[in-house]
């Protein structure tokens, strides 16, 4: 019940004993020396409003009035309505966010009213209420209302001696009419937020997911000191409390989080087959003999799937990622299943490229397909394509011994590392790799097994064999619908080769046009001197290009320096091969000099003071023998009459062998560590190459 009343709400009680205008309520509470506070207000003076706390027996006058007040309104006949729907819409709650207890207190009710509602119709619904109050009061009722008596109160009072009353029955009535939801008591559970939960969610909300006892033991740092620092046990409460998005909010990025959020999950049932396409890149997961080395690497396959009945209709594997390797996937599945409607891909450089979308010479719009992309960082619109890596390419990796995924275990994958490695360098090959030619054969034969397994997200069929139900396999789902009347568009035969042929725009002077560095010439192309025109090549053939004007037309084929005699052409692809092993041999030999350095570092130049040799006397025959320098002093030691020389200078070493050599001829200028690097320079290859047998000779 309100401490405070306005001047205003005093006035319209027309409490007995006060004055009932609101200036004489006013003048009586300052002259009593009613206490009063200032509230914010609308319309009030300034923006705030006066109210004041009337005395003890006041306050009892007014808390009489209303109790009068609810006991007429419960005296009310049935068919009034309340005058004011605030109480209802205030009361409003959610059927299905009831809990058990409260969903069983409102069908307790509901079966009263029932009760009340059957008799009300012999008797009216008064009397129908007060025997029912009487029959409750005296354990008469029927069993069944006996045990529902105290659900619907939702507690049993006393010693469980509560039974029903007339006010509730009437307000049950009242409420019935608004369904379960309103028929069902109003659940008291609510989540206090506490001082310290925002300082602890700053500092657990952190994507280094630190625990909730670190976290807790930084608290105090950063809390104010008002407030107490909670036990972890409260701490740990209130984060269950709070929902699981809300609690991992920094601790997940804006695309891990996506993963436990509500996502829409689309339908393909009205599709049909090859009327959108949808393609991706994955490295393998095992590693295979390079097809031009043997050594073992990972292949990068771009398969391509049918939307609609899940089916493999294209692939292709390459030595890595690449435009070609999707445009040669996209061309087996356009020859296998047709030409799509739309192709829906990721923003990889594969198919975000002019290759597969400019409007002149891009594949898509020759083929007149839809290109459309996913939006970046989101691979769950996609999950079509992602999840079949799992079932097509990581399923059949797990077969093979040199497994390199996530689920295989770490020793074993060391050793196999290590295996194959040591078998390459021995004999160049090893058994435990793949040959690339078998590779591409099993890689068929995987998207062949995938094809006939039944797929979990396409319908279900009784199997012809077993008779048990099951769901349809790519290929079932695709011939059922040409059984349907599906008829893909079809690649002409004499229109695969130009179809699949990438072109790119180049100007041609006097009869020849240059791409990728290579000369073509045809005397066709005289006429179009200056022209840009369109150039179609294979990337397996350098021979030969085939030009076309800006309208489509084939103008010629211009063969590789056909004005010339002494060139011989070199494909595109041979190119990139060429300039990629260049790169590679750069950086391994950049590799190479920089541990030759740290292996032999360059000798670093000390000042060191000059020496001051005493002055030596040497006998009168000695000295027309001796050239006379200022650098060189002579002493007498009594016995002998010796030169001292100046010390030898160490040169800078460029190899390993050029430094043994020099220490070979300057014994007087070792050191102690030059003894350790001689021994240690003794054991390696290069001096059993260099010196090995010729010392063992002099031996």
């Amino acid at each position: 019940m309100k401490q405070y009343y306005s001047c205003a709400e005093l006035a319209d009680m027309k409490l007995a004993g006060i004055p009932a205008s609101r200036p004489g309520i006013k003048i009586r509470a300052e002259s009593e020396g009613w206490i009063k506070r200032e509230v914010n207000a609308k319309g009030g003076k300034g923006g705030v409003k006066t109210e004041y706390q009337p005395p003890k027996a006041i306050m009892n006058l007014i808390k009489s009035t209303k109790l009068n007040i609810e006991i007429q309104a419960v005296k009310q006949p049935l068919t009034d309505k309340p005058q004011s729907t605030e109480l209802t819409v205030a009361t409003k709650q959610n059927a299905s966010d009831l809990k058990d207890w409260q969903r069983q207190t409102a069908e307790a009710r509901a079966a009263i009213c029932q009760e009340i509602k059957r008799l009300a119709a012999a008797g009216g619904t008064d009397r129908a209420i007060m025997k029912l109050v009487d029959m409750a009061a005296t354990s008469t009722l029927p069993d069944h209302l006996q045990q529902l008596a105290p659900l619907a109160n939702a507690r049993s009072g006393k010693a469980g001696k509560r039974t029903l009353s007339r006010r509730s029955m009437y307000r049950w009535l009242t409420d019935a009419e608004g369904g379960v939801a309103t028929l069902a008591p109003k659940s008291c559970e609510k989540i206090q937020v506490p001082a310290w939960a925002p300082y602890l969610m700053s500092l657990y909300g952190q994507p280094q997911k630190p625990s909730l006892a670190y976290c807790i033991e930084q608290l105090p740092k950063h809390l104010p000191a008002t407030i107490e620092v909670p036990s972890y046990s409260a701490a740990n409460r209130f984060i269950k409390k709070i929902s699981n998005v809300e609690a991992q909010k920094g601790r997940m990025g804006s695309r891990e989080i996506k993963n436990i959020k509500a996502f829409v999950r689309r339908d393909t049932s009205q599709m049909w087959p090859s009327e959108a396409y949808t393609a991706d890149g994955h490295a393998f997961d095992a590693e295979v003999a390079h097809p031009a080395h043997g050594k073992p690497f990972r292949p990068e396959i771009t398969s391509v799937l049918d939307i609609a009945t899940r089916k493999c209709v294209g692939w292709s594997a390459g030595l890595a990622e690449s435009t070609w390797g999707v445009v040669d996937a996209l061309r087996h599945a356009c020859l296998n299943g047709g030409i799509p409607a739309i192709f829906y891909v990721d923003n990889g450089s594969g198919f975000k490229n002019a290759a597969m979308s400019n409007e002149a010479t891009g594949f898509m719009a020759r083929l007149s397909i839809t290109l459309t992309h996913s939006r970046p960082y989101n691979s769950q619109a996609r999950g079509i394509e992602e999840r079949s890596h799992q079932s097509i390419w990581v399923r059949g990796a797990k077969e093979l011994p040199t497994y390199m995924g996530a689920d295989m275990d770490a020793q074993a994958k060391k050793t196999s590392f290590k295996v194959t490695r040591a078998d390459i360098k021995a004999v160049g090959a090893s058994k435990k790799l793949m040959p690339w030619l078998t590779f591409i054969n099993w890689c068929q034969e995987q998207i062949d097994n995938y094809n006939n397994r039944p797929h979990r997200s396409l319908p279900k069929i009784y199997d012809e064999v077993t008779g048990k139900k099951r769901n349809q396999s790519p290929n079932e789902a695709w011939a059922a619908a040409v059984g349907e009347g599906f008829k893909p568009v079809l690649v002409e035969p004499h229109e695969a080769d130009d179809l699949f042929r990438p072109y790119k725009e180049a100007v041609t002077r006097r009869g020849e046009i240059t791409l990728f560095t290579n000369t073509y010439f045809s005397h066709d192309l005289e006429a179009y001197h200056g022209e840009t025109m369109r150039v179609g090549y294979d990337i397996h053939d350098a021979s030969r290009v085939w030009v076309r004007n800006q309208a489509g037309q084939l103008v010629t084929v211009a063969m590789f320096e056909a004005n010339k005699r002494s060139y011989f052409p070199q494909s595109f692809r041979d190119q990139a091969d060429e300039k990629r092993a260049k790169g590679r041999i750069q950086r391994a030999q950049a590799k190479i000099d920089e541990a030759e350095q740290e292996l032999n570092p360059p000798q670093q130049l000390v000042y060191e003071a000059p020496i001051e040799l005493p002055v030596m006397a040497m006998n009168n025959h000695h000295e027309d023998r001796l050239p006379s320098t200022p650098d060189v002093k002579i002493v007498e030691n009594g016995l002998l009459n010796n030169v001292i020389a100046m010390p030898v200078k160490r040169p800078l070493f460029e190899t390993d062998a050029a430094k043994y050599r020099w220490l070979l001829s300057n014994d007087e200028e070792v050191t102690v560590q030059d003894e350790a690097w001689l021994n240690y320079y003794r054991l390696t290859a290069e001096y059993e190459d260099l010196f090995g047998d010729r010392e063992a000779a002099i031996r």
